[in-house]
């Protein structure tokens, strides 16, 4: 049988899942939070800003460079990963974060003593985090990760 060429062509007309807009604001506010305090966490870095305890050995200048690369290199990468919208890059960097303030929690009180100003910055630094983590997991952030795991699923599932 030859196709009739007066009738329409066929096209799926159905709606799609439309992916929801780029990241809110709060989204990438939480994540230049999390990134200015990267670098204001690195001032502590400079000498004399943090004072030294006694006990602690002198590492060598190349192999803290390493060390703040690799968590650098880390905290970036999870960053642009909840920028772009990665369903598990929010918790990655929450249980990042979470462990760095354990971390810094349990020294704070001996750095404080050491060098008020370092201390400080370390305060400021983790209500920086804590206020990101705020926006990715409440509000705004928490709805937009919503809706794309809802269009990821639509996906998947075909609905």
């Amino acid at each position: 049988m030859t196709p009739n060429p007066f009738l329409p062509p066929h096209a799926d007309v159905a709606d799609k899942a439309a992916l929801p807009p780029q990241a809110p604001p709060a989204v990438r506010r939480a994540c230049r939070l999390v990134v200015a305090s990267m670098f204001l966490g690195l001032v502590t870095l400079v000498p004399g800003v943090a004072a030294p305890s006694p006990e602690d050995a002198q590492v060598p200048v190349f192999i803290t460079l390493a060390i703040v690369a690799l968590f650098g290199g880390v905290t970036i990468w999870l960053v642009f990963a909840v920028h772009r919208g990665a369903p598990w890059a929010r918790w990655a960097l929450l249980a990042y974060l979470a462990l760095g303030w354990v971390l810094s929690g349990m020294q704070f009180m001996d750095e404080f003593l050491r060098s008020p100003v370092s201390g400080m910055i370390e305060v400021v630094c983790i209500a920086m985090e804590f206020a990101a983590c705020g926006m990715l997991f409440f509000g705004s952030g928490a709805a937009w990760f919503a809706a794309l795991a809802r269009v990821r699923l639509a996906a998947r599932t075909g609905r």
